[in-house]
């Protein structure tokens, strides 16, 4: 099953062929009380965005791959120089794809304002 397709059909719990803000919220709400099992098409959506972001393909993401993705989002070069120092805790940490796995989860079910893995878009902070 493709990403979109596992999308729609978890999302649009009730089958009319819309997702509603509802629906959409409650979806996030169940993949958050369930992130250590996620869904195949959001297993899938993860490792899709690490391999876009791993433009070389040797495995992890350094500032330049990060910024060059990030940027096309509508971050900043610093925007995301700063969103990378953070939640590769200032250069410490190789982003593999296990450590972009675990920031994606903190993206999603983090209620830490300042986690590391709320910066995997290119912005440093939540607005």
């Amino acid at each position: 099953m493709s990403v979109w397709d596992g999308l729609r059909t978890r999302a649009d719990s009730n089958q009319d062929g819309q997702v509603s803000h509802e629906e959409w919220i409650a979806m996030w709400d169940d993949y958050a009380k369930n992130a250590e099992q996620p869904a195949d098409w959001h297993r899938r959506y993860m490792e899709f965005m690490f391999d876009v972001e791993d433009t070389s393909g040797d495995g992890s993401i350094d500032v330049e791959e990060f910024t060059q993705v990030c940027t096309c989002f509508g971050a900043t070069k610093e925007e995301c120089a700063e969103a990378f120092l953070r939640f590769s805790q200032n250069n410490s940490v190789l982003v593999t794809r296990d450590v972009f796995a675990e920031l994606w989860k903190e993206y999603f079910v983090s209620e830490d304002p300042n986690a590391g893995g709320n910066c995997i878009f290119g912005k440093p902070r939540i607005d």
